[in-house]
């Protein structure tokens, strides 16, 4: 169309892990986790119109509600500015996933927003929009790598050596229901300096993250035992180095010792899995 705008895009978040420290009073909880961004995402194509709108189209646009994150992020930025666009959005991001796909698409508009209008927005600012639309709005607002705990989200300018495979199991997670049915708890732990100085070294990396897990694993296996299933069966594959789950799921996803152990595995699970969704990846 003539008056496409821009093209954007907006990239799925992986948390390689998460602790569940503690409920809080607003019925929210306290976490401490390490996420970063993978080279899989939805287009956003962004075209010039008299009214705002926000359309879904591509593999996983079925279902999502007319009051979604980019429509959220449009009826709070119109209370003081004047903005008309047409929003498209090409979801190769599968819902329900712990991918982070609905988070990341509105802080890819609310960046490109900021820029093409020149409004301007400090951090602070930014950071306030985000979370009138969810907690995990601001993290995505750039792919850095990032640590958070106690409410902190600190950036490492750090690469990870990384063969991933990110599988999707066909089925939806809901967020709240996992929370709610979660038991597990960790104690508080202070690893960023550890992190920092190791996140390169794959032996330690892989020992670390091993120890460490996802916290809310087994309320996301009383959800649904596929999860169990296809963890388990993961962690078996030869070169394994770490399986574990995204978020609350219900994607989950391998590391790999090399990329000819993920090639191999790729086979295996095509051919275990006709209908799940296996992606090679590897972390921005």
């Amino acid at each position: 169309m003539i008056n496409q705008i821009t093209s954007l895009k907006a990239y799925a978040k992986i948390n390689l892990y998460l602790k569940i420290i503690r409920k809080l009073n607003n019925n929210y909880h306290e976490i401490q986790t390490l996420f970063g961004f993978c080279n899989i995402y939805d287009q956003i194509n962004v075209y010039k119109n008299d009214k705002n709108s926000v359309i879904f189209k591509g593999p996983f646009s079925k279902g999502i509600k007319k009051n979604n994150t980019i429509y959220k992020l449009l009826n709070i930025l119109n209370k003081n500015k004047i903005i008309n666009l047409k929003i498209e959005v090409i979801k190769n991001i599968p819902q329900g996933s712990g991918m982070g796909g609905a988070s990341s698409n509105a802080a890819a508009v609310l960046n490109f927003i900021n820029s093409f209008y020149k409004f301007n927005l400090n951090k602070k600012k930014i950071k306030h929009i985000s979370n009138k639309i969810g907690a995990d709005v601001y993290p995505c607002i750039n792919t850095k790598l990032k640590y958070f705990k106690s409410n902190k989200l600190i950036e490492i300018n750090k690469k990870i050596k990384s063969n991933i495979l990110l599988i999707y199991p066909n089925y939806k997670n809901s967020t709240k229901t996992i929370y709610n049915l979660n038991h597990v708890y960790s104690k508080k732990r202070n690893n960023l300096i550890f992190l920092k100085k190791n996140i390169s070294n794959s032996y330690k990396f892989y020992k670390f993250l091993n120890f460490e897990g996802n916290d809310l694993e087994s309320a996301a296996f009383k959800s649904n035992k596929k999860t169990l299933e296809l963890l388990s069966f993961l962690k078996q594959l030869k070169g394994c180095a770490y399986a574990s789950m995204t978020g609350s799921g219900s994607a989950c996803f391998v590391f790999f010792n090399n990329d000819k152990h993920l090639t191999s595995a790729i086979f295996i699970l095509k051919k275990r899995y006709k209908t799940y969704w296996i992606k090679k990846t590897k972390i921005l």
